[in-house]
Parts: structure tokens; sequence; C-alpha cells
């Protein structure tokens, strides 16, 4: 009977378990963003190994706070509004590329201007 106790426990406990991929205090990788643009970047969002994160707006030359990632790569799909238009930054695939070590980074989105759909992303090792 004891050993039906336990398992009932255990799988509750594991039902109980949060399916969120970025847990408040979990994950040794930290990102932020930095908007380097001219413009204020609205509904930033970055879709990395470990899911999506969103990072709210940010106006021109501000900084968002640090997100906690399990796994994240030098580059990721981001996408983002100015006034209303949607920008994207894909990536290709990740071939080659290695998980960031546990670490403080920053990815800086740069846009050349309103009239191009190109913004730029640029990986910084805070």
């Amino acid at each position: 009977m004891k050993a039906i106790a336990y398992i009932f426990i255990l799988f509750s406990v594991m039902a109980c378990k949060k399916d969120d991929p970025f847990p408040d205090g979990n994950g040794d990788i930290q990102i932020r963003i930095w908007n380097g643009s001219s413009w204020g970047l609205d509904e930033v969002f970055v879709d990395t190994s470990d899911g999506q994160n969103d990072f709210g707006n940010l106006e021109s030359n501000g900084k968002s706070e640090y997100k906690r990632f399990d796994s994240a790569y030098r580059y990721a799909f981001v996408s983002f509004k100015i006034n209303g238009k949607a920008y994207l930054i894909q990536p290709t695939d990740y071939v080659g590329e290695v998980q960031l070590e546990k670490g403080k980074y920053t990815y800086k989105i740069s846009v050349t201007g309103l009239n191009s759909d190109y913004a730029l992303l640029e990986f910084i090792e805070d």
C-alpha cells in the first residue's frame, strides 16, 4: 500500500511541473535586447531553441531586462514592429552553430530605414 501512495505522490508532483520554457530563476543563459535603431520597437519577440519570449516594447537605443534561457545561439528568430510594420530577422538554420555557454548576452537590433524590410541582429557578449 505504501508503494502505491509513493507512486501517487510522485505522479502528482510531476503533474504540477510547469511547462514554461523560461522559468524564473532557472536557465544559465541571460539575454537582453538592445534597440540600436532610431525608432521604437514594439512587440519584440525572440524565438530560441527554448521557445518564444516576449521582450515587449523598446524605445530608441533602449535595452530590455535580461531574460533567462536554458539554451540559445549567437542568433535567433526575432520579430518586432515599427509604426505597425512587421519586421523579421530569420536565421536559415543552426547547422555548425554551438549553443551558448552560461553567461549574459545582448542581441542588438538595428534597422537601416523604414522604407526597407532589412534589419540586422548583432551578438554581443556582456
